[in-house]
């Protein structure tokens, strides 16, 4: 059976409606260890003969055998996998990958062999046979056309197929250094097929074993000179060692890929960058509609707290701090905050003084956390110090190794800053750490003298009793500074009416007026019931001088300054009466949420702090509208650094096509040469995920940033990744589809027919 057989092969060409003939009748045979040269003029069909037997051209007629199986039928993939198992090409016009090397253009005939050292031992060898050894290190670009050829001959000789086709290969070649190659040649002939198409048959005459002339399309003779005898055994056994060795294709894709992106630099670079523009461009898109997150928060009851659970009475009795004590030693918590109104309260802003005006941070508040060690100063002691835990955006105005604001003040109470610990994530609502006494004092101020419900005045009474007057007070500022038990009226209007019309047997009363309600669960009464509670102050408690608190007192107009020990005082006997719910605190919320179960069980109304709620519809639309504009923005974003990323980097891809071609003429396996091309695509990805990577970390650690970008965590990092790493796939997916969108010889250089 013969290796090859041509059975009345014909091929036409039809361009711009003219009609041509390339080969037409062709009938012949070919078996291992023929030399057989093709002779004929030029645009006599030889070229063209070769290239169907290589099968980078079709044929529309008549049928060719491979060992005897029709090709017919042959779709691209199919003569893809005949190349890459039979055939290699010795062109005319070289088809050198002028962007790699000579030595990588000879080991890529040699991706076969798995280990590195034999494939470069065997590369170099090659090279030296056809003389290039002093050469190897220079790009194919940089070659002239007899070193071109030498370094083809050399890849299809290393490729070691059955089958060597070669179109005039020692058409730029000397005579001493085109007797060498054709000799060459001959010696790797003994156990293949090799045909040479040449204009000089005396060049190939003392070597060929067969001489067919092409003349008109047609085969005009086909002359046997002398057939050497050959081992097919021989061949088997080599082909079934080459296959042992050979890689997989994802190997050999990593290792083209590799030399496609570092044989082309400035291209690699430029792809390098576009890759970093949409990357970074994915991330600060990302960072700065941040509040499309929101869509997908939970939207819980209370704060939640890892183990916590809000519990109060059905019949809506106030709890006391005795039942809390009860509750936590029956069902085994850890600890309860009574009044934990502040834990489920929004953020509340304190101030201070930088650089002589006045600022504003938004403070959430809390006792009891642990922060670590490495914070700068001390943790809290007494219940006017404060740690702040806050983003480094903070850290030019409160200092970077030392504390540089010393105080902050809430409602006017004027807290010492004992401690600072700075954090990246700006998500994050600043907090104020108090000790538990602090924690207590700020809840007492909140909950009675900053409810729109609670009255603040001034009553002066005449000496026979009666009401003469009554000031409307505006702030309870609490101080640290005074004696217990005493308050200061800071009242211009107050002051003038004492100046002009007080008798000293008059008396002056400050009075508070809060309100709070009552429910019953059980009763599902839906009605509110309000009344007062009245506390007086009376004459000998109030001072005649108020503390000055950093220069401040006199700012404060319409206000009474009180010891802290008298708000703690006022404040308590309201809460008593007034708040009904506790929080109870468990190791974690697996624990919380059974001891909620026995709670409920015995009477109370307890619900986990990890309870969930759905906001009511209007909420839930404006959010979600909000939250669908953010998020149709970033995707407006990100489908216009999609397209610029496309468009410049299809505007590469001219660059690639004829090296595309050359590999796949060489019988590259497709899979090979597409794993290349994503593998080259990727790469240039890495330097753009280091780069964004090092700019989150500029940026979140550079206080003048922090302020301004939203910060990401690890699972939108792995968005923007893998929304890149899609975005690239498909983009080199389009790329490679266009690469192997047409035929090898139409994407080859000087794919003419001859």
């Amino acid at each position: 059976m013969s290796l090859l057989t041509l059975k009345d092969i014909g091929k036409i060409y039809v361009s711009e409606g003219n009609v041509s003939v390339g080969i037409r009748g062709v009938n012949l045979s070919f078996d291992k260890g023929e030399f057989v040269a093709v002779t004929g003029k030029s645009g006599s069909g030889k070229s063209t003969l070769l290239n169907v037997i290589s099968g980078m051209d079709s044929y529309e007629e008549g049928e060719l055998f491979i060992e005897g199986q029709p090709t017919s039928h042959y779709l691209q993939k199919e003569w893809e996998e005949y190349r890459e198992k039979y055939i290699s090409f010795i062109f005319q016009d070289y088809n050198i990958i002028e962007s790699f090397t000579v030595l990588q253009n000879v080991e890529l005939s040699l991706m076969h062999i798995e280990d590195k050292k034999e494939r470069r031992r065997r590369a170099l060898e090659l090279l030296d046979r056809v003389g290039m050894t002093s050469h190897i290190k220079q790009k194919g670009s940089k070659l002239s056309g007899g070193q071109k050829q030498r370094t083809v001959i050399a890849r299809a000789l290393a490729k070691d197929s059955p089958i060597i086709l070669a179109d005039e290969p020692t058409g730029n070649l000397d005579s001493a250094t085109s007797e060498e190659i054709i000799e060459l040649l001959h010696e790797v002939s003994r156990d293949k097929l090799l045909i040479v198409v040449t204009h000089n048959f005396e060049q190939v005459e003392k070597c060929a074993t067969r001489h067919i002339r092409v003349f008109d399309g047609a085969v005009e003779s086909d002359h046997v000179i002398s057939r050497s005898e050959i081992s097919c055994k021989e061949t088997e056994v080599k082909e079934n060692t080459a296959n042992k060795k050979k890689n997989s294709d994802f190997k050999k894709g990593l290792t083209l890929g590799r030399a496609i992106f570092t044989s082309k630099p400035k291209l690699s670079f430029f792809l390098c960058l576009l890759m970093l523009i949409g990357t970074l461009g994915i991330f600060m898109v990302t960072t700065l509609c941040g509040d499309a997150s929101i869509l997908f928060e939970k939207n819980y009851m209370f704060e939640h707290i890892d183990g916590r659970v809000v519990i109060t009475t059905q019949n809506g009795a106030v709890i006391s701090e005795e039942e809390l004590e009860n509750i936590v030693n029956k069902y085994g918590a850890k600890d309860y905050l009574h009044y934990d109104i502040l834990l489920d309260s929004y953020s509340y802003y304190m101030n201070f003084k930088y650089q002589g005006e006045d600022k504003y941070v938004e403070f959430a508040y809390t006792y009891g956390e642990d922060f670590g060690d490495d914070i700068i100063g001390r943790y809290p002691e007494k219940n006017n110090e404060v740690l702040l835990y806050m983003p480094i955006s903070y850290q030019p105005m409160f200092g970077k190794n030392s504390i540089e604001i010393k105080n902050i003040s809430y409602s006017g109470m004027e807290l010492n800053v004992t401690g600072i610990k700075y954090y990246y994530d700006n998500n994050i609502t600043p907090r104020c750490l108090f000790t538990s006494e602090g924690f207590r004092t700020v809840t007492a101020l909140h909950y009675i003298f900053t409810r729109s419900s609670t009255n603040i005045s001034v009553r002066i009474f005449a000496s026979e009793g009666y009401l003469i007057n009554e000031i409307q007070l505006y702030n309870v500022i609490p101080s640290f500074d005074m004696e217990d038990g005493t308050a200061y009226i800071n009242s211009g209007e107050y002051t003038k009416f004492v100046n002009t019309l007080y008798d000293k047997n008059c008396k002056t009363q400050i009075n508070f007026t809060a309100q709070y309600y009552n429910y019953d669960y059980n009763n599902y009464e839906t009605s509110q019931k309000a009344f007062s509670f009245v506390r007086l102050i009376e004459d000998e408690n109030i001072v005649d001088n108020g503390p000055v608190i950093n220069g401040y007192a006199g700012e404060y107009d319409g206000s009474v300054f009180m010891s802290v020990s008298l708000l703690r005082e006022i404040s308590e006997e309201v809460l008593e009466r007034a708040y009904r719910q506790a929080s109870i605190f468990f190791e974690n919320d697996k624990e919380a949420r059974i001891a909620a179960e026995k709670l409920k069980n015995d009477g109370y109304i307890a619900v986990t702090s990890d309870t969930t709620y759905t906001p009511d519809a209007t909420t839930v639309i404006i959010g979600l509208i909000a939250g669908l504009m953010v998020a149709f923005m970033w995707f407006i974003a990100i489908v216009f650094l999609a397209f610029f990323i496309g468009l410049c980097s299809n505007r590469t891809i001219g660059a690639f096509k004829g090296d595309m071609a050359i590999m796949r003429s060489m019988g590259i396996p497709v899979k090979v040469i597409k794993t290349g091309m994503y593998v080259r695509m990727l790469i240039a990805l890495i330097p753009a995920y280091i780069l964004v990577i090092a700019t989150a970390v500029l940026i979140f650690t550079t206080p003048k940033f922090n302020e301004f970008f939203t910060y990401l965590y690890a699972w939108e990092y792995a968005v923007i990744f893998v929304g890149m790493l899609i975005l690239t796939l498909r983009i080199t997916r389009g790329q490679v589809k266009r690469l192997f969108g047409e035929s090898v010889k139409k994407s080859l250089k000087g794919g003419a027919a001859e």
